[in-house]
């Protein structure tokens, strides 16, 4: 799908659109760790709860978790 490339050294590399997506994935990830950190959730255990969840969780529930979260700092 575009989100890398091989050099002739066979040295794996991220495409703009991997670096997207990437970020992406990354950004779930810590919204994800800090929601279930706010929770109460160890911090190992929310970490590792994260990475399962960020790749499934549907926009709209994530959208509701990150505006929970946003609204807290004001």
């Amino acid at each position: 799908e575009d989100y890398i490339f091989v050099d002739e050294k066979n040295h794996i590399f991220l495409t703009e659109k991997g670096i997207e997506r990437a970020s992406k994935v990354f950004y779930r990830h810590e919204i994800l760790t800090k929601y279930l950190i706010k929770l109460g959730v160890d911090s190992e255990i929310a970490e590792k709860d994260a990475c399962t969840i960020e790749h499934v969780i549907s926009e709209e529930t994530f959208a509701a978790i990150e505006k929970e979260l946003k609204n807290e700092r004001y």
